[in-house]
């Protein structure tokens, strides 16, 4: 495939964590026009009636959604009897199926649908893996590219859709088949997704899927560091962290997903203000799997490595954008047991965006809750108290005025150093 350069559609987050922010689906939403206009006639981008509303309608300044039906409504948007995107039939099936199709034939696709109806077509992707891991076996046929799937309109912001549009449980499913063939990639913003995305078309015989944001978000990642996230599977990130290099930390951070990203971040702004001294160290982690003991997986970390990241038996606190049972089990053969995990908890509503991270405890009070009774036990009562009383707060809030808090909407990241 004929890629153009993903740096040419990065964000400049030399003021990291600011109000402006990004859209991560809508910058990729671009890279993704110019992948279609300079590959014509072996790339397509499949959906089922959401590309749109997953924020990538830059891609219709380019191309129609081919539809061979007569078209009869003035509201029948971007169709034609020729285009580059199928996405007119609500149905995840067809989409998905078509996707597999078309890789198959060695051309290359996007399939990108609401996270939770990817459980819809998880059978179909365990049958895919399935089989590209058979024809991997037999040396005479030719290597496939990549299956690529985007994981959008997540979990942890569902608007006006609520819990029955709430399961992130597709990263559970995948992790389980063999390691060789599964790629889960959890970029935290806009860059590291462009990122994440080019190193994804260009990769053969795996399936990829990748969990993205579509909404107004901090943006925090440099171009370089996008680059090492993505090379590397996970970083420390120093400009978030208190530690200097090579120094034994009191506690880890660690955090996998947009929204556990940002509130990782918000916890450590909070933490710093109250304990100036704890030694804190943040760790991004983008490509999940790498987490993974080369026990069962030959690109996993290995011990001393993992050591290097997250210490021996200092307390690890791990956002997650996931089920938290997968991060348990990432852990499970390795020296460090002292893990805390907060993710997806199956609590869910129609509420607001900060309020569904206050129900499954992967907020800003809560991790930073986590921290101080971890690192000083009995001696942080009275910080735990100015936590519970920041989400009594919200707590009361929201049901008066149907919005987050100001200081949740308006916050950003204040520089450490």
């Amino acid at each position: 495939m004929d890629l153009p350069d993903w740096r040419d559609y990065a964000l400049d987050n030399s003021k990291r964590g600011t109000g402006e922010g990004g859209q991560d689906m809508l910058e990729l939403g671009k890279f993704l026009r110019d992948v279609i206009q300079r590959n014509p006639d072996n790339f397509r981008l499949f959906g089922p009636d959401e590309t749109a509303s997953n924020q990538l309608q830059d891609a219709f300044e380019v191309t129609k959604r081919q539809w061979l039906d007569p078209i009869e409504m003035a509201n029948d948007q971007w169709m034609g009897a020729s285009g580059r995107i199928i996405d007119s039939q609500l149905s995840e099936h067809q989409d998905e199926g078509w996707l597999e199709g078309y890789t198959l034939t060695g051309r290359h696709g996007v399939f990108a649908s609401y996270e939770a109806f990817l459980r819809v077509v998880d059978s179909m992707l365990t049958q895919y893996f399935k089989w590209i891991r058979e024809a991997d076996e037999q040396t005479w046929r030719k290597k496939y590219p990549s299956l690529n799937i985007i994981s959008s309109s997540t979990s942890f912001q569902q608007d006006h859709n609520g819990y029955s549009h709430q399961d992130p449980g597709i990263l559970t499913h995948l992790a389980e088949k063999k390691p060789k063939y599964i790629r889960e990639y959890l970029p935290a913003d806009a860059n590291s997704l462009l990122a994440v995305m080019h190193h994804a078309l260009n990769m053969k015989q795996t399936l990829n899927i990748t969990v993205a944001s579509k909404h107004l978000r901090p943006q925090f990642y440099s171009v370089q560091e996008a680059e090492q996230l993505v090379d590397q599977g996970l970083k420390v990130i120093d400009w978030a962290s208190t530690t200097k290099p090579g120094e034994v930390p009191d506690v880890v951070m660690a955090a996998a997903g947009t929204e556990p990203n940002m509130e990782s971040l918000a916890a450590i702004d909070i933490l710093h203000d109250q304990f100036p001294d704890l030694k804190i160290r943040f760790i991004n982690v983008v490509d999940l799997l790498k987490l993974r003991s080369p026990q069962s997986d030959p690109r996993g970390l290995s011990d001393a490595e993992f050591d290097n990241y997250f210490t021996k038996d200092k307390p690890v606190i791990f956002a997650f954008h996931g089920y938290e049972d997968l991060i348990e089990s990432l852990f499970f053969r390795r020296h460090n047991g002292n893990l805390h995990v907060h993710g997806y908890r199956e609590d869910g509503d129609i509420t607001t965006p900060f309020d569904m991270r206050v129900l499954n405890a992967l907020d800003r009070f809560h991790l930073a809750k986590e921290v101080a009774q971890d690192v000083f036990g009995e001696q942080s009562a009275e910080f735990t108290s100015k936590m519970d009383d920041k989400l009594q707060q919200h707590h009361d809030y929201i049901r008066q005025n149907g919005a987050d808090l100001p200081g949740i909407l308006n916050w950003e990241w204040k520089e450490l150093k």
